[in-house]
């Protein structure tokens, strides 16, 4: 069984990494079905050079970037350390990276940006801009790695596993998927449900991945929910998960009863609560939401990331 190695570097001892590749997966502006009034939403895919034995991360811990420069508010404030504080983001390559080698980390970053009702660009995150602008041959400061909770079983596994995700939450989902069903690290023998939703139907990044995975493996199961495009059949309003979620409340029960494992990543900070609550309505349970929660997280079958 493998133990996560938490916090090997640090922001005082930091490991410097360089990119490898950086490609943006959604549309440019105005290029895609998002309207232009609602600004760029723009999805990369990173590809970054490092030696897991140096670095010996797990899929569903995260990895923290130090962005290059002076925070202009620890610095008007006199600050002893200027320098911006460490984010951290959600590493998207299996334990192995893709081809099963050790050699590299990737992630899946959206800039963090904000827009008005004109689609004018009010606020701009600091470390999202800077990881999607790299460049191949650029170096990135890195620490961590951190996070224990949001893995994978370590050892040989029976049950259904949901993976919920919104937008760049499909991040840590995509190294998962591959961990099962392709690298077997462990025994696994059950499905896996992967239920993603996006505004629009081209924001559904890693879409042939997922498809291709789906074809190729009969108990994986990929469920999509576009909210802007779709209507739900349950009061004809915007498809979110939650609906999805609805649609396969017979499985959910199933999986619960059955020592599956729900896995819940995205954002806003919240969004988690709604997929919670069909859970325990496919399960009919008398239990409070807190109550319900607690008893699956403290059986090992709720894991939550979100931001």
């Amino acid at each position: 069984m493998l133990t996560p190695q938490i916090n090997l570097f640090k922001k005082s001892n930091p490991i410097l990494a360089q990119v490898l590749a950086n490609t943006r997966l959604t549309p440019e502006p105005g290029k895609g079905k998002r309207p232009t009034k609602e600004g760029d939403s723009a999805v990369h895919r990173i590809t970054i050079a490092v030696d897991h034995n140096t670095y010996p991360y797990m899929i569903g811990q995260s990895a923290g970037i130090i962005p290059p420069g002076v925070d202009p508010e620890k610095q008007a404030k006199g600050s002893a350390d200027p320098s911006f504080t460490i984010r951290l983001y959600s590493i998207a390559s299996p334990s192995f990276s893709f081809g099963q080698t050790k050699d590299n980390i990737e992630f899946v970053v959206k800039r963090d940006n904000v827009y008005d009702e004109n689609g004018n660009l009010v606020h701009k995150g600091v470390c999202s801009n800077y990881l999607c602008d790299l460049k191949p041959g650029d170096t990135v400061t890195m620490t961590g790695p951190a996070g224990k909770k949001f893995l994978l079983p370590q050892v040989d596994y029976t049950g259904d596993i949901f993976f919920f995700a919104t937008g760049t939450g499909i991040s840590p989902f995509f190294g998962m998927v591959e961990e099962l069903l392709v690298q077997k690290l462990i025994s696994f023998q059950g499905n896996v449900w992967l239920v993603y939703g996006a505004p629009y139907s081209d924001e559904i990044v890693l879409r042939d991945y997922f498809e291709d995975m789906a074809k190729n493996h009969p108990n994986f199961h990929f469920i999509t929910a576009i909210s802007r495009e779709e209507k739900n059949s349950f009061d004809g309003g915007k498809m979110y998960i939650t609906h999805r979620a609805k649609e396969n409340a017979e499985s959910i029960k199933n999986a619960v009863n059955g020592n599956g494992k729900f896995y819940i990543c995205g954002g806003p900070k919240g969004m988690e609560k709604g997929v919670i609550q069909e859970i325990m309505s496919a399960c009919g349970t008398d239990l409070s939401y807190d109550e319900f929660k607690k008893h699956l997280e403290e059986k090992e079958q709720l894991f939550v990331e979100t931001y």
